[in-house]
């Protein structure tokens, strides 16, 4: 084993560099451009002759260079990623950002040096919003102003269906039904419908539940809409403004708003399909809680380190509890696990916590692994799936797999 190690830490280390591309991190501060820096990584020889090294010297210098060349590694599949991305990426361990890029154009039509998309510009979350309104819910509940046990009706006194509670929305275990799939002609769409609107549309239609509260796992939008309802309820405040000053405004995310919003902003991106159509206004983007957050990688990046490394938001003992899985059902196991806003997944690459998006031409995905304090974030506003498999590679690389 050792005369395998010094052969191949001749090879290594004989007159050994590499120059990578790569957008360094400063401690604990963002990156405000995204412009890339040519940085050469040199592996330095052994101040003695191998032959005379220990065996724990060689296993020191041999881990150095692994690594030297994971770090490349890692680089070189960011930069594979932004070839074809329309969008942005962060990659971060716990405090020290390790990549950050900004690539191509906020609409898609209009490919210009003043369209192009920058380190504020932000993008629709979609279903990572559900993080924010699950952390309102929590808060509420570490206040005693609401009991997940309790149910909706509580809230909502004409909601119309019987012993669905707050834990079964957050959980995705209610079996409401998906008020994406209504008919469209029902509704006003030349107008935002609110979530007071879709929560009357229930009570006076009242569509056919899916199953009886607890008894399966099912991810539906509808839920975190009506928790978000629940939520201006209690607090008496807009939504929006309650998320802004107990979340946004804590962690630092200067950028973050609502789709309710946006026409008090100027740099934000329009989605839009593989083939570049750009997606145009739908009556459904005025329903918030299930999406409707818009942000980009930096404010994103802020959260989750005030949320999920550095307790700022929550009690430490509550936040695990929302990483974890809360999904049960009556029998057997849910087809996938779910805590409080958050996806979980424990398999080869470890202990994720996750959540992807998808809306309306809006593609996006963050990632987050305890062990390591790993963090990737992308967000896109051209669905092409340039994303998809991406992090998975990333940890490979960081495995050594």
């Amino acid at each position: 084993m050792l005369r395998s190690f010094i052969i191949l830490l001749i090879i290594l280390f004989k007159s050994f560099t590499f120059s990578v591309t790569h957008a360094e991190p400063q401690q604990n501060e963002l990156q405000a451009d995204s412009g890339k820096k040519n940085i050469t990584i040199q592996v330095e020889k052994p101040k003695l002759p191998l032959a005379k090294l220990s065996t724990t010297e060689i296993n020191n210098l041999f881990q150095e260079a692994n690594q030297k060349f994971k770090s490349n590694a890692l680089i070189e599949e960011l930069e594979q990623l932004c070839e074809n991305l329309n969008g942005s990426v962060l990659l971060a361990f716990g405090k020290q950002v390790f990549f950050k890029k900004d690539v191509g154009y906020k609409r898609l039509a209009k490919k210009t040096l003043d369209n192009a998309i920058d380190s504020e510009t932000v993008f629709e979350l979609a279903s990572i919003s559900k993080q924010f309104t699950a952390v309102a819910i929590l808060k509420l509940n570490e206040e005693n102003r609401l009991s997940l046990k309790d149910n909706v009706s509580k809230y909502i006194p004409g909601f119309p269906y019987q012993n669905i509670t707050i834990k079964h929305l957050l959980t995705h275990t209610s079996g409401l039904p998906e008020y994406m799939d209504f008919p469209e002609k029902n509704f006003n769409q030349k107008e935002p419908l609110t979530n007071a609107q879709l929560e009357s549309y229930l009570e006076r239609v009242k569509p056919k539940i899916l199953f009886q509260p607890g008894a399966k796992y099912k991810y539906i939008n509808t839920n975190y809409a009506i928790l978000a309802l629940i939520v201006e309820k209690i607090t008496k405040t807009a939504f929006e403004l309650y998320i802004r000053k107990e979340f946004f405004t804590p962690a630092g995310m200067n950028f973050t708003c609502f789709t309710t919003e946006l026409k008090n902003k100027t740099n934000f991106t329009k989605g839009h399909l593989a083939d570049e159509s750009e997606r145009p206004f739908h009556f459904q983007n005025g329903v918030i809680g299930d999406k409707g957050v818009y942000s980009n990688v930096e404010d994103l990046y802020r959260w989750m380190q005030a949320y999920l490394i550095d307790y700022k938001i929550l009690p430490k003992n509550v936040v695990e509890q929302a990483a974890q899985p809360q999904n049960k059902i009556l029998k057997g196991e849910p087809s996938e696990y779910y805590g409080y806003g958050l996806r979980i997944e424990d398999g080869a690459n470890g202990y994720l916590i996750y959540h992807g998006g998808l809306w309306r031409g809006f593609q996006n995905n963050m990632v987050f692994r305890p062990a390591d304090q790993y963090i990737f974030i992308v967000l896109s506003n051209f669905r092409n799936r340039a994303m998809i498999g991406v992090n998975t590679k990333l940890l490979c690389i960081i495995d050594g797999v």
